[in-house]
């Protein structure tokens, strides 16, 4: 039973105190701040019980407002993710649509709130880096053939790899622009 400060995750990805500073950053706190509201991550997807791949994910998370992406890092410490408070949609990738190198607008989420980060090493709290969406336009990027995706490349997930190597956000969220894999991921909602 939680009271009405009090957070309450079940994950096997991060902690009460990870989800504490998470509360903080969607309620645009202080680190330092007492949290104001206490949510519930309330779990809707973990990828070693449900499955990686991107159907799976829009199968489950579409319609979902208010979610936390967290990811963690293939053979690292180092835990990533993001907050969309904006419904999830898959939308068909279109193949005879010969401006394959241009991306469809429509196929974007527009928001303020969003944001991705990571934990450097997951056991080190303060290991962290935020970053706020930069263009609102494009926060979220909905395809039925990508997992959770935020901006162009800022964190996109598709089955059991992803990447960090875009522009949309404030900063990079990782050293590396490599691919890496993923060990395991989780999708909650926030409930209050």
């Amino acid at each position: 039973m939680t009271t009405a400060n009090e957070i309450y995750i079940n994950s096997k990805i991060i902690t009460i105190q990870h989800a504490e500073l998470i509360s903080k950053w969607i309620d645009r706190l202080e680190i330092t701040d007492e949290i104001e509201k206490a949510y519930k991550f309330q779990l809707l997807l973990r990828g070693s019980r449900d499955g990686f791949t991107p159907k799976t994910f829009h199968e489950i998370c579409d319609n979902q407002f208010r979610t936390i992406t967290i990811i963690k890092v293939k053979d690292s410490n180092e835990i990533l993710g993001g907050y969309n408070p904006i419904a999830w949609e898959s939308n068909e990738f279109d193949e005879s649509d010969e401006s394959d190198d241009e991306l469809d607008e429509e196929n974007f989420g527009t928001t303020k709130d969003s944001f991705i980060f990571s934990f450097e090493n997951s056991v080190d709290i303060e290991s962290y880096i935020l970053s706020r969406v930069e263009r609102e336009n494009h926060a979220t990027y909905n395809r039925s053939d990508f997992g959770p995706t935020f901006g162009i490349c800022d964190l996109d997930l598709y089955g059991d790899t992803g990447c960090c190597n875009g522009a949309d956000y404030e900063k990079h969220i990782r050293e590396s622009d490599d691919i890496f894999s993923v060990e395991e991921y989780e999708v909650f909602q926030l409930v209050n």
